[in-house]
């Protein structure tokens, strides 16, 4: 396959991430008007436990894909099939199970699901899952304009049919409308991927063989995406449990703000893995992860300010004076910011390693000091006590990593990492001739 251009896919996504980040945070503001704060909390809460529930039904295959891809490209075909094939399959069980079985799931699950709801949470379950092991096919495939494309056909569909709602469907059930906004939205943008790949496709030629390789080796990719996923969620279902509604929905949107600031890392963390996994000499990796990391904490750094700055305001203006309190609990979940962003780099670099087993053990001793922090301290301080957690729990998390890499490379990763005054002046010097070149054009 062909060498990845690591510059330029970053630049084509990045231009996208833009648009999507503005359309993003369209639907967090309408959503939140649409919903009220206790809708909006009902909804994070659904959203979270719906994304533990398609994490384990990945079972890490989708975190593995550009990196199977990479090493095995003429097993392509297969992967692209497999994931059509579970998909539809899944949708006709899981809508049966669910609907047989709905007083059962309601009961487990702590919220009281109709056959409406019940459907729609399935729908959301299988195409999001679906949707996302889509995305890292086209990573691994390098079609990055195509997959940047599908996202932003996602969020648009998403924002169009919510201000539609918000307008013509003032009154009734408004989380079920939404509910189904979203399905229609990832609906279109799975399309959209699975017309998009033009190779010929034959679910009755899929190697059985390969897919189940695929497991086996992704299944440490699954366990550690799975206690980050626990990671990066569990605070919102601890709040609902100790808490009610009302206070996740002050705390979800928060904690959008460091999703929104993390989508960069997100991005740039799956692209990094497809480009590490083509990457043989360790050197050459670290000096990468030291420009990510540079130009991340300068983003980070300009994004924080603008929302201590301008924060209490926007939330006012935009969402009313019910999510205000937000505010506070976002100047507390700051480090957190700072430790999800490097700590997914980081991550995806040691993935790109093979997965090793210590991705499962660092994520795992993160989770355990964020639920103990979160029940100690959300009894204390309420919601900003689950921020604080979180910070300590994310910073934890990065600073593993670190540690860890730096005891496997015997000592010879921090020198390599640690930005010097020269570095600071080259990403100067660089940045100015980025701006140059496209003043010119």
């Amino acid at each position: 396959m062909s060498r990845i251009d690591l510059k330029k896919n970053i630049a084509v996504t990045g231009a996208f991430r833009i648009i999507i980040l503005v359309l993003s945070f369209c639907i967090s503001w309408l959503s939140a008007r649409y919903l009220g704060v206790e809708g909006k909390g009902r909804l994070s809460y659904l959203m979270t436990v719906g994304g533990f529930i398609w994490t384990v039904l990945g079972m890490g295959l989708n975190h593995s894909y550009p990196y199977l891809i990479r090493k095995n490209p003429e097993k392509r075909g297969d992967l692209f099939a497999w994931t059509l094939l579970q998909f539809f399959v899944e949708t006709l069980v899981f809508l049966v199970a669910g609907l047989v079985f709905i007083e059962f799931w309601s009961k487990a699950l702590s919220f009281d699901f109709s056959p409406l709801y019940m459907a729609l949470f399935v729908g959301y379950l299988t195409f999001t899952k679906a949707f996302m092991q889509m995305q890292a096919f086209y990573i691994g495939v390098d079609k990055i304009l195509e997959g940047s494309i599908s996202q932003l056909i996602n969020t648009a569909s998403c924002l169009l049919l919510l201000s539609a709602g918000f307008f013509l469907l003032p009154s009734g059930d408004r989380l079920g409308y939404y509910l189904g906004f979203t399905v229609i939205g990832l609906a279109v943008g799975l399309a959209y991927l699975s017309f998009g790949h033009k190779e010929h496709i034959s679910v009755s030629k899929i190697d059985y063989s390969f897919i189940k390789y695929s497991y086996g080796f992704g299944f440490r990719a699954f366990i550690s995406m799975f206690l980050i996923s626990l990671l990066l969620r569990a605070d919102i279902v601890i709040v609902k449990r100790l808490l009610d509604y009302e206070q996740v929905g002050i705390y979800s949107i928060a904690a959008h703000v460091v999703d929104m600031l993390q989508i960069a890392s997100n991005l740039v963390g799956s692209l990094l893995l497809a480009k590490l996994s083509d990457t043989a000499e360790e050197t050459e990796k670290w000096l990468l992860m030291k420009k990510m990391l540079m130009v991340f904490f300068l983003f980070l750094v300009v994004g924080n300010l603008a929302f201590i700055l301008l924060g209490k305001s926007v939330l006012g203006i935009f969402f009313g004076i019910d999510f205000v309190p937000s505010y506070a609990v976002y100047l507390w979940l700051i480090p957190a910011s700072f430790g999800l962003s490097f700590g997914s780099l980081f991550n995806n670099y040691l993935n790109s390693k093979g997965f090793p087993v210590a991705t499962i053990v660092i994520a795992g001793l993160a989770l355990l000091l964020n639920i103990g922090l979160n029940y100690m301290l959300i009894p204390l301080w309420g919601v900003n006590g689950a921020a604080f957690a979180t910070s300590v729990a994310y910073l934890l998390w990065f600073v593993i990593i670190v540690a860890y890499e730096q005891k496997v490379s015997s000592g010879k990763l921090l020198p390599h990492l640690i930005p010097k005054r020269e570095d600071w002046r080259e990403l100067y010097l660089s940045a100015l001739e980025l701006v140059a070149a496209r003043s010119k054009r």
